[in-house]
Order: structure tokens, then C-alpha cells, then sequence
């Protein structure tokens, strides 16, 4: 073996070790671990109203009602928890997410709390194969985490039209706007708020339905 062979091949075992000293390095790296993406969701309020109040021994039976998919403002659409810290700016959580988007939840919610009154016979989205009492539409406007200082509130914005079914006349138009103090700013706090709004929302949302169906403008 002449001296340029011998040189050559002391270059690359060079190299070589060189290589697997900087792949055993590589792995003795700490990996950060991928963070932990949280899922919350929206549950249906246990309200439960009264029966509809019998008349001349006549007890009223229970409806129909046609509930539409609630329809949500731009940027609401997607399962990201959204909030906002400063005027003009929204911005989604990094690590938490709603289990649908907020318009799917408070739409099966809401449905769920209807069907759950003794005057309510179902809930349908389509009106056109069920003899429907009346029909509601609701929009979603704002679901969103309001930072202010070291805490903050939830702030839900949603509003609903109650239609007759046959005429298509607004029977009655409602806006809910209300805020929930959170103690702390974070995903689980604003879940836990947001909760509570939807709960005040549908309850409301279903004594609004009641007094309109046994008033006169919709039960002749």
C-alpha cells in the first residue's frame, strides 16, 4: 500500500467517526414533547318548564317545533376557542379547541332543550313534512374570550326570529348579549363561562318559545 492509499484511507475512517459521533450527539438531544391539544364542549341546560295549562278540561297537546342549524358569524365557524386580547384583534387558542364548532353545539343544545319540555312533541330542522306550530332561526354572532387586565369574561352574542310556519310572518325577534366574569384567563375558565351563558341563552331562548306558542299571535 503506498503512502497516498494509506492517507486516503485514514481520511475517510476520519470522517466516519466523525459522522457517528455527531448522530450519537443528535440523540442524546432532549426532544420537546408536541403540546397536548385540550377539546372542550357545550352541553344542553337541565331546564324543564311547565306544561301547557288545560282549558274547559281540555289540555292542549304538545307541538312541533322546526329548529334551523344555527347559522355563525365569520370567524366563529371553525371549533377554534377564540379571544380576543385588545379591540379589533381575534385570535384562536394555540392548545384548546371546542369539540364542533360553537354554532353546531348551541344548534344540538338547543334542540335537546326543546325536545326536553313536556308541551314540545319534537324538534325538526325541516318543516315541510311535520305539521310545525312554529319555526325558529338563530344566529350566532360572537362566542369569545374578552381579556381585560389579569382576568377577563366570556362574551356570547346570539339572536333568534320566530316565524309562523305558514305565513312565514316574524312572530317575535330576541337578541341575547351578555358577558361572564372569569376569574382567571385561560381555555378551561372561558369553557366553564362560556357554559354558563349558554345556559341563561337556551333558557331563555325556550321560555321565549313557550309564552309565543300559547299566546294568540301563534295558537288560534
Amino acid at each position: 500500500m503506498n503512502k497516498l492509499t494509506a492517507l486516503y484511507l485514514t481520511h475517510r475512517r476520519s470522517l466516519s467517526l466523525g459522522l457517528v459521533g455527531v448522530l450519537l450527539a443528535g440523540c442524546s438531544l432532549p426532544i420537546k414533547p408536541q403540546q397536548t391539544q385540550t377539546t372542550y364542549r357545550l352541553n344542553a341546560p337541565t331546564t324543564v318548564t311547565q306544561a301547557f295549562a288545560a282549558t274547559q278540561n281540555n289540555t292542549p297537546p304538545p307541538i312541533v317545533i322546526a329548529f334551523r342549524p344555527i347559522e355563525a358569524a365569520q370567524g366563529f365557524e371553525t371549533p377554534a376557542m377564540m379571544y380576543s386580547p385588545q379591540a379589533q384583534l381575534l385570535l384562536p387558542y394555540r392548545d384548546s379547541r371546542w369539540l364542533a364548532a360553537p354554532a353546531a353545539l348551541l344548534t344540538d343544545a338547543a334542540e335537546q332543550t326543546l325536545a326536553r319540555q313536556p308541551w314540545v312533541a319534537g324538534v325538526v330542522r325541516n318543516s315541510a313534512r311535520a305539521p310545525v306550530m312554529v319555526s325558529i332561526s338563530c344566529d350566532l354572532t360572537r362566542l369569545e374570550h374578552d381579556i381585560s387586565d389579569q382576568t377577563g369574561h366570556a362574551h356570547l352574542v346570539m339572536s333568534c326570529l320566530w316565524l309562523n310556519p305558514t305565513t312565514r310572518s316574524v312572530q317575535a325577534y330576541w337578541r341575547f348579549d351578555q358577558t361572564q366574569a372569569m376569574p382567571e384567563n385561560n381555555a378551561a375558565e372561558f369553557a366553564a363561562a362560556s357554559q354558563i351563558l349558554v345556559n341563561d341563552a337556551l333558557t331563555e331562548l325556550v321560555e321565549k318559545t313557550r309564552a309565543l306558542v300559547v299566546s294568540e299571535r301563534i295558537v288560534p
